[in-house]
């Protein structure tokens, strides 16, 4: 297991954005001699079961995308007009969306590297004006249309398609998961071919 994040401090207002992590007294699992934490709720407990990654990674990761949220917000130049979407997989970390400059596309990165326990990071912030509600929206449905592909065409036999994280913005989907090349490989072919896709962007953990 990779080893736990959860004895760092973290500024205050990430803290009470893992309010939803729910502390267990009983029967819980032990990370790293830290007190046990679960994840709430049903959908949590199905991403553990169906994820390759160990819960106390899952919970790892959850904690360094609230971490680099807190950190890229708290900077000065990143403001309301700056829309960075950020997801985390076996510590990498994602940047999608969009900024108001050069400057601050490359802030992000420097700020995101700075987080405890960030094994990489790949920008792919563009500069460029804030989406609309419409283009989210957009967004919303490119990832249930890439998603609902890998279910229905199951690109590996055996493959369990709710392992990859599909991260969609205008019009380019990123993957992320723990898979083998062979998988990756698949996966992204299957995603190519969605009607709306315009680039595909691996960002897999590889198991081999």
């Amino acid at each position: 297991m990779k080893r736990s994040i959860l004895k760092t401090p973290r500024p205050l207002s990430v803290l009470m954005s893992l309010a939803w992590l729910l502390p267990v007294t009983t029967g819980a699992f032990a990370l790293s001699g830290c007190a046990a934490i679960v994840v709430g709720g049903v959908a949590a407990a199905t991403v553990v079961a169906t994820d390759r990654r160990s819960t106390g990674t899952v919970i790892d990761d959850q904690t360094i995308e609230l971490s680099v949220v807190d950190h890229l917000y708290s900077a000065e130049e990143i403001g309301n007009e700056d829309h960075i979407k950020v997801e985390v997989y076996e510590g990498v970390v994602l940047l999608v969306g969009e900024v108001v400059s050069e400057s601050n596309r490359q802030l992000a990165s420097r700020r995101a590297t700075e987080v405890d326990h960030v094994e990489r990071v790949v920008n792919e912030l563009e500069v460029a004006a804030k989406a609309s509600t419409g283009e989210k929206l957009d967004n919303t449905w490119l990832t249930t249309k890439v998603n609902t592909a890998l279910i229905k065409e199951n690109p590996v036999a055996g493959f369990d398609a709710t392992r990859v994280k599909v991260v969609s913005s205008k019009n380019n989907v990123y993957l992320m998961g723990l898979v083998s090349r062979k998988e990756g490989d698949a996966v992204a072919e299957v995603a190519r071919n969605v009607a709306g896709v315009e680039k595909v962007v691996k960002v897999f953990s590889y198991m081999d």
